[in-house]
């Protein structure tokens, strides 16, 4: 064999190999396509802190111009949001409260357009809580100016007025209430209570308490203030028994489902109030708005005539508790 022959031989002998050595390797598996990542989910902002605690610790102390600063860096750093149209509402109350008149009348004025703005474009009195608060606030001062600078007639009309004009939401209503029965209601005739559901034995009309005081106590589950004055109200209650004191509590419904609620509130009751007794127990929107109940704790002081001879929608010490109970005891 010629030495061209074999180079030849061998070289088909090495593509032989090859291709069996090929063959016994299985195909590689195809790559797949490239798949795009998903998109990062939207983060949504927390929502922008509010100036009005730190607001209220200075107008507390009569320090308006501190308590406009910091509503001032508020609206620096996040623009005249909901937030910023409270604390407007609270300068208003501010200047109301260290007796710059003129300044607080201005300051609501500028409320109120800002909220009917709000409201011209569609925000909603009974979804918006800040919207809510911020107009409340800027009726009740415009109120007090009025009562303050022209009459008291002239504030109760406005307050009648808005009254009439928002049905709701309840919040809103009572506050409005609220303002009107500190001008209003002592001396008057008290308002027959609503009773739309109670807990524990069924709750008298203010009319079957005639010849008796009466003292109507608004309150809410979650209060601190309210549970607060328990003990006070016990002791109370205990002094005057032998007087015929009567004594009932009135709460409404603040959410939807009103069962747990209902459940909830009988257990706070159980675990704070227990030294009060079995006293009638009321849920009533309809006479939490009509007495004011935006604040709690809120009392009422009825007379044996029936007629409210004091009213006071704030928590009060047993000496202040007395003192205002003796005008209906006698």
């Amino acid at each position: 064999m010629t030495r061209s022959r074999s180079l030849l031989v061998c070289a088909c002998a090495v593509l032989l190999a090859a291709s069996f050595a090929a063959a016994q390797v299985p195909p590689s598996a195809p790559v797949p396509a490239t798949v795009p990542p998903a998109p990062a989910p939207a983060v949504t902002p927390p929502p922008a802190p509010s100036p009005v605690q730190s607001m209220r610790s200075k107008l507390s102390a009569g320090d308006l111009e501190s308590a406009e600063d910091i509503l001032e860096v508020h609206r620096a750093q996040h623009g005249e949001d909901g937030k910023h149209l409270l604390g407007l509402s609270w300068l208003a109350r501010g200047a109301m409260l260290v007796g710059d008149t003129a300044r607080a009348r201005v300051l609501a004025a500028d409320v109120r357009a800002r909220c009917a703005e709000r409201l011209a474009a569609g925000a909603d009195l009974t979804k918006d809580s800040d919207l809510e608060l911020a107009l409340g606030a800027a009726i009740e001062v415009e109120a007090q100016w009025l009562e303050r600078v022209r009459s008291r007639r002239a504030a109760c009309d406005l307050l009648r007025a808005e009254l009439a004009r928002w049905p709701g939401p309840p919040a809103f209503r009572s506050r409005l209430h609220k303002r009107l029965d500190l001008m209003t209601l002592p001396g008057s005739e008290a308002p027959e209570l609503v009773v739309e559901d109670r807990i524990g034995d069924p709750v008298p009309s203010l009319a079957s308490l005639r010849g008796r005081p009466v003292l109507l106590f608004l309150w809410a589950e979650w209060c601190g203030d309210c549970k607060a004055q328990a003990a006070t109200l016990a002791r109370v209650r205990d002094r005057h028994a032998a007087d015929g004191l009567a004594v009932i509590a009135i709460t409404r419904y603040y959410g939807d489902d009103r069962a747990a609620e209902k459940a909830r509130v009988d257990s706070v009751w159980t675990a704070v109030y227990s030294g009060l007794g079995p006293i009638p127990r009321a849920f009533s929107t309809a006479s939490m708005e009509r007495y004011g109940g935006s604040a709690t704790p809120t009392y009422v002081f009825i007379d044996r005539k029936g007629i409210v001879r004091d009213y006071s929608p704030t928590r009060l010490s047993d000496a202040a508790l007395e003192s205002r109970l003796a005008a209906v005891l006698r």
